[in-house]
């Protein structure tokens, strides 16, 4: 085993989570929710005519009535809130109401994510609803809980999401076997060795961190090449919005200027006729 592979692969992610039995764990321990029914449904978003975009999420399901999109984000795109919104939207649209309904009964739409990048605050958990500008919720039926990694400090004993967050950071699985003492946790560990030890899901594993290291330099590219072309844009425009300002800066102090001579002239004549 060249190197073991963690729960923030996807393929592993996904691998385990759709057992149902981890699945709850995983709810419970990152976003304390309580599951009892539980269905999974197709990750693939359904489009409407031929020019959307196609969307694929992690895992949707269906969880106690409930529709939930459950998400792993490894690379900060800039544009994950977008398509959050865009997800939620689709399954609104899809999931929300069957024909005939009445619009009350508009089925509650969940966004659990999981990011391992730093998002807009200092928080582990965020919790996003529809609201109005005093605070007071304006509907209930949409909500995001974000769960930011990288705010858990894995050394922390203390920390209730030591051990679970542990499965997605440390990629030591000695380790990993030293720190795991929960035996729902343990169960999850068993099995992703599992899959480690098999060649062909290893290989999988592999495939997916490789696309995404490459993702992650291609976007750097492109992020850093768009930068600079910003930035290049910009001292353009600064540098003709300059030359704007100073030609209509010197028309201002050249008609000054020729106020003051004229008003020089006026006094001196006025001078000379009284000598």
């Amino acid at each position: 085993m060249e190197k073991f592979y963690t729960l923030l692969n996807d393929h592993l992610f996904k691998q385990i989570f759709t057992e149902e039995r981890y699945l709850k764990i995983l709810l419970l321990n990152l976003f304390d929710v309580k599951v009892n029914n539980l269905k999974l449904l197709n990750p693939e978003l359904v489009i409407s005519n031929k020019n959307e975009k196609v969307g694929i999420v992690d895992l949707l399901l269906e969880i106690d009535n409930d529709i939930v999109i459950l998400e792993l984000q490894n690379i900060n795109e800039h544009n994950f809130k977008d398509r959050l919104l865009y997800y939620t939207s689709k399954i609104i649209s899809n999931y929300g109401l069957k024909e005939g309904d009445n619009y009350q009964n508009l089925k509650s739409i969940k966004v659990y994510a999981i990011i391992n990048y730093s998002l807009d605050n200092e928080n582990i958990k965020s919790i996003v609803k529809l609201k109005y500008l005093n605070n007071k919720i304006f509907n209930n039926k949409l909500e995001l809980k974000i769960f930011d990694l990288t705010k858990v400090n894995i050394n922390n004993k203390k920390s209730k999401y030591y051990e679970i967050v542990n499965m997605f950071k440390t990629d030591d699985l000695k380790k990993l076997k030293q720190i795991i003492s929960k035996e729902e946790l343990k169960e999850i560990l068993i099995t992703m060795e599992k899959y480690n030890q098999e060649e062909s899901e290893w290989r999988k594993m592999e495939d997916i961190y490789n696309m995404m290291m490459n993702e992650k330099v291609d976007f750097r590219a492109v992020y850093n090449d768009a930068k600079a072309e910003g930035i290049a844009i910009g001292k353009n425009e600064g540098i003709a919005i300059g030359k704007n300002e100073g030609i209509a800066i010197g028309k201002i102090e050249g008609i000054s200027q020729g106020i003051n001579q004229e008003k020089n002239n006026v006094v001196k004549n006025m001078l000379a006729k009284k000598s």
